[in-house]
Order: structure tokens, then sequence, then C-alpha cells
């Protein structure tokens, strides 16, 4: 009789760490799986919720902040309800989203197996309403960015504002039209429990008009301040002020989210799942933060100034300001006009009109520019 038989099965070759086990379908066919595929589905579903908390945290945080520093009369305008609902919702999308990894959806046999027939109707609910609040808040985030465009070309003239408005809304448009084609169709798929695999080509466009979108406003916010700073600098106004710190995050709202869409197509998706999904959040972030900061530059009486120590004046601030938005309320509307209007001005006056706007007098600044056109008539 031959031994071998009765020695047990060599080790050798078997890895328990990659080893296979069958499960069985609800038809009764049996299917393989190994510890690999196991390994992989669970840790993706913690990637990408640690990548949803993310937002959720960031944009909690930063509706707090915007709630408790902002000024009780700025509460009002639009700016602040829209980034307010922006933040507020991003929120709400993003636990959404979680619930997802968290639900029925996600259940391992039902992952596999590919057997989604006792995911409650709650669940289709709730896959439905993260995929609309997307929708949602783009539509915020480009109306507002649509507003503030409009304030910061308040000095332009007729024909240029008329372009650029319209500019704006054409982009705002093809990217809120290609969410809302992909929403519709999402929402379809998930009633029909059907593989979105087909409409793929779909969601990259999306990201790619949402992305091109943003850029755009802030390009164009940007350019606007770039010019106001560029015009103050010849006139001897070195200060560091609320127009610098507008420049600043206007630069960041357009680098930023188009470097998180383009990790999206660089970093592997197992690995940095939905990285896109960062996009609307942090423009949601970077709209509100911009104005509380210059907001405090406002409000602070030290002025931030070029030195050794010019960081330590930097983010001093009195923390009772706030605004409601990157271009919000009455400062911000004369932020953009005073460099054309201490162009006129005599170099002393013009420091004049660069003070009151930082003090937030903007009585002063506009008798400033009514006394000087009164000198030269």
């Amino acid at each position: 009789m031959d031994e071998s038989l009765d020695t047990p099965m060599s080790t050798v070759d078997f890895d328990p760490f990659h080893q296979a086990f069958t499960i069985v379908l609800p038809d009764g066919t049996p299917f393989n799986l190994t510890i690999d595929d196991i390994n992989t589905y669970t840790q993706y579903g913690i990637r990408i919720t640690i990548n949803f908390s993310s937002q959720i945290g960031a944009c909690l945080m930063v509706l707090i902040v915007l709630l408790m520093l902002t000024k009780q009369e700025k509460r009002r305008s639009p700016i602040f309800i829209l980034n307010a609902l922006a933040l507020a919702l991003g929120v709400i999308r993003n636990v959404l989203l979680c619930l997802y990894f968290t639900g029925p959806w996600y259940h391992p046999y039902a992952f596999f197996a590919q057997d989604y027939s006792r995911v409650p109707q709650t669940q289709y609910g709730v896959s439905i309403t993260s995929s609309s609040l997307t929708l949602v808040v783009l539509i915020l985030v480009e109306i507002s960015l649509i507003l503030q465009i409009r304030v910061m070309c308040v000095t332009a003239t007729s024909v240029l504002r008329f372009w650029i408005t319209v500019l704006s809304i054409t982009i705002a448009m093809i990217a809120i039209g290609f969410r809302f084609a992909y929403t519709v169709l999402n929402a379809i798929a998930i009633r029909a429990v059907k593989s979105f695999m087909e409409y793929q080509w779909l969601g990259s466009a999306t990201n790619i008009t949402t992305t091109i979108s943003i850029c755009v406003f802030s390009a164009v916010f940007t350019a606007r301040l770039g010019l106001a700073i560029r015009q103050r600098k010849r006139l001897g106004l070195r200060q560091f002020g609320p127009m610098q710190i507008l420049f600043v995050m206007g630069c960041q709202t357009m680098i930023i989210p188009a470097c998180f869409s383009l990790l999206q197509y660089i970093a592997n998706e197992s690995e940095v799942p939905y990285f896109s999904a960062q996009v609307l959040t942090v423009v949601s972030i970077f709209l509100p933060l911009s104005s509380l900061w210059a907001s405090a530059s406002l409000d602070d009486n030290s002025k931030a100034s070029s030195g050794p120590d010019a960081h330590r004046t930097l983010l001093k601030s009195d923390t009772s300001g706030g605004t409601s938005g990157t271009a919000g309320g009455k400062n911000s509307l004369t932020t953009d006009t005073t460099a054309s209007r201490v162009s006129t001005l005599s170099p002393g006056k013009a420091r004049k009109a660069d003070d009151d706007l930082e003090a937030g007098d903007v009585d002063g600044l506009a008798r400033t520019s009514s006394n000087t056109t009164n000198e030269k008539n």
C-alpha cells in the first residue's frame, strides 16, 4: 500500500493568505472567491469612506466657523446663504454616501453575488438622494461664483460686463447640464439595479466640465484682482490687505480643485478611490474662508506688511468680524473699484482712499473721490 495516500496534503505550494473558498449563488451555482478578493473589497470600502468622512469634517468645521464669525447684517446676503447651504448640503451628501458602504448595498454576499434582493426601498432613496445632492451643491457653487464674478466686474464697461456674464452663465450651464444628465441616468440605473459602467465616459465628462468651470471663474476673478493690485503697487500701496488675500484664495480655488480632478486620472482607483469628489468640497470651503480672512484683515487695526515680522501680523485678526462670500458686502464691492478710483487721485489722497478701504470706511472712500472730482471741476 502506498503510504503517500495517508500523508496530509503538502503545504509547500499552499499559501493560506491567498486561499480560495466557495460561496453558493441564489440558484445554487457554486462561486469561488479568494482572500485577496475579500481584502480588496474591504480596503476599497475603508478608503472611500475615509475620503467622504474627511469631507464631512471639513465642511462641518467651516460651516460652524462661518456661522460664528459672520456679522449679523451679513447673514442675509445671497452669497452667505449660498455658501452656507453648499457646506450644509455637503455634510449631508457625504453622510449619505458613507451610508452606502455601511448598509445592505455593500453587504459581502450582495456585493460578490450581485444579489440585491434584500436591499430595502429606503436604501434606494438614500443612494438617489446622495447623487441628487451633488447636483444641488454644484448649482449653489456655480451661482455663488457667477455672483462674485459680477461683483468683481462692476467697474468694467457695460459691453465687457455683458460678455463676461454670458460666458460665465454658459460655462456654468454646461457643467450643470452634464451633472444633471449624469444624475438622472445614475438614478435610473440604481432603480433598475444595473451597472453604470457604460456611462463611465459621462462621469469623466462631468468631472472635466465642472473643473473647467471652476478654473475659468477663478481665473477671471484672480485676473481682475491682479490688475487692481498692480495698479496699487504703481501708486505705492504695498501693504498686505483684503485684495491680496482674495487674490491668494482665488489662485487656490483655481489650482487645488484642478489638482484633485487630475489626480482622479493619475492615481490608482483602488488606492485612492473617487478623488474627484473632493473638487466641490474644496471649492465650497475656499469661498467662505477667503471672505473670513479678508474680513479679519479689514477689522484688524494693525496691518500686515513685508518684513521679518510680517508673518506675526498676517494672521492676527479680530474674530468678531466676517462676511458672506469672497465678494460679499459693501467692503468687497469697493475692493475692485479702488484701483480704478485711486488712479485718478494724487499719491497722498490715494493712500487716504486705500486706508479708508482697508478700515472698511466706504463713506470716507466716497468722500475722498468726490472731493477730488470737485477739485478737478
